[in-house]
C-alpha cells in the first residue's frame, strides 16, 4: 500500500499537500469564529462533542438537535489548555 506523502491526487497534487491546506483551512476556521466570540463546535472518533472556546478552553458538551442547542457538560482544559489553543499562540 502507497503511503499518503506518495499518492498523487487526480488534481495533481499530492495528498500530503492537500492535508495541509485542509489543516490551514481548519484552522482559519477556528481563528476567524473565535474573533468574533464564537465557540466552535468538534468531535472525537468515538463522537463526543466539544467547543473549543475563543480563550483557549474546552468543554464537553451535549447537543439538542431539536433545539439546535448546546449544554455544557464539563471543562475538558482550562483557558489556554485546549485542543486547539495552539492556533491563539500564531
Amino acid at each position: 500500500m502507497a503511503k499518503s506523502e506518495d499518492i498523487t491526487l487526480p488534481s495533481g497534487k499530492k495528498a500530503t499537500e492537500v492535508y495541509k491546506e485542509v489543516k490551514q483551512e481548519v484552522e482559519n476556521i477556528y481563528l476567524e469564529g473565535w474573533s468574533k466570540g464564537v465557540s466552535i463546535p468538534f468531535w472525537d472518533k468515538e463522537g463526543n462533542f466539544y467547543l473549543a472556546n475563543p480563550d483557549g478552553s474546552e468543554d464537553l458538551v451535549s447537543f439538542d438537535m431539536d433545539k439546535r442547542k448546546y449544554t455544557v457538560l464539563s471543562r475538558i482544559a482550562e483557558a489556554g489548555k485546549g485542543r486547539y489553543a495552539y492556533l491563539l499562540n500564531r
